[in-house]
């Protein structure tokens, strides 16, 4: 298998060209990885807005992997990379009709939430499945080894509001058991929910944090009296962008989650949390 990941400089993306088995690996980005770099995965450089060298990019791969994604829209909208982007992706395949196979990392929720994050996504799945041999995998919330998600969380331990809002459900995947799950459901086509079994809420992550640095749990109000003003709490702290904290808010698990079928022991987000080297 020949394998390009779009957007494979960040997180989820650089994870999958490093561990994902195949024969050649490539990943097209606006900038270079240097953990990729030192282990010799090809970087093709290039923005997901540029058609032409989108093309050109996935023309001999058998494989594509998008990952690419917006973590604030201070510097490009979710619309752009989410709906335009795929589109430069979707259209060569067709024209190429080679029976390419092309792997869309998406979120849970795409057709339920309100957010300009999760509508563009949504989007985007739709113009996935054009393509015959797709696979739209919606993770919950990825977290693993120098990720996004838990340096943040123990930030906000450190400095929390004195209450958090306790609605949703975060139900955490490791980034090595979404990898178990997409190499193992390469004879399916469609869409693959991805959570743990682990039913924890936002603000209970939180206190987990607090908890492994010795701190006292924050009070958490679940919706009714006072749960708006936690939210906005929550938000102004600015460690979360808005629309993953109205993410986090939302159930993320999901009964039908591919963790059971294809990954034995999954990797708990409570043992990383108490695991987690704070200094690091």
């Amino acid at each position: 298998m020949k394998l390009i990941v779009i957007g494979g400089s960040g997180y989820i993306g650089s994870n999958i060209a490093l561990n994902m088995h195949a024969d050649a690996v490539a990943y097209y980005s606006r900038t270079r990885n240097k953990e990729l770099d030192s282990k010799g995965v090809q970087w093709i450089e290039g923005s997901i807005l540029d058609a032409e060298k989108v093309a050109e990019a996935v023309k001999d791969y058998d494989t594509v992997v998008d990952a690419a994604g917006v973590d604030s829209e201070k510097n490009q909208k979710f619309f752009d990379v989410h709906v335009t982007g795929m589109k430069n992706i979707v259209e060569p395949l067709l024209k190429y009709d080679s029976g390419q196979r092309l792997i869309h990392i998406s979120s849970i929720n795409v057709y339920y939430g309100q957010t300009d994050y999760l509508r563009s996504k949504g989007i985007a799945e739709d113009n996935a499945a054009r393509v015959k041999n797709h696979l739209n995998v919606r993770p919950s919330v990825v977290f693993g080894n120098n990720d996004r998600f838990v340096p943040r969380l123990f930030k906000l331990a450190a400095d929390s509001p004195s209450k958090l809002p306790g609605d949703g459900n975060i139900s955490p995947v490791h980034i090595l058991d979404l990898i178990k799950v997409i190499e193992s459901a390469k004879d399916l086509k469609g869409a693959v929910d991805v959570s743990s079994r682990e039913k924890i809420s936002f603000a209970e992550a939180v206190n987990l944090a607090r908890e492994k640095t010795g701190r006292t749990p924050v009070r958490i109000v679940e919706k009714g009296m006072g749960y708006g003003s936690a939210v906005e709490k929550l938000k102004e702290t600015r460690i979360f962008e808005e629309y993953e904290i109205d993410r986090y808010l939302m159930n993320l698990y999901r009964e039908n989650t591919y963790i059971d079928r294809f990954v034995k022991e999954p990797v708990l987000f409570t043992n990383h949390i108490k695991q987690y080297d704070i200094k690091a």
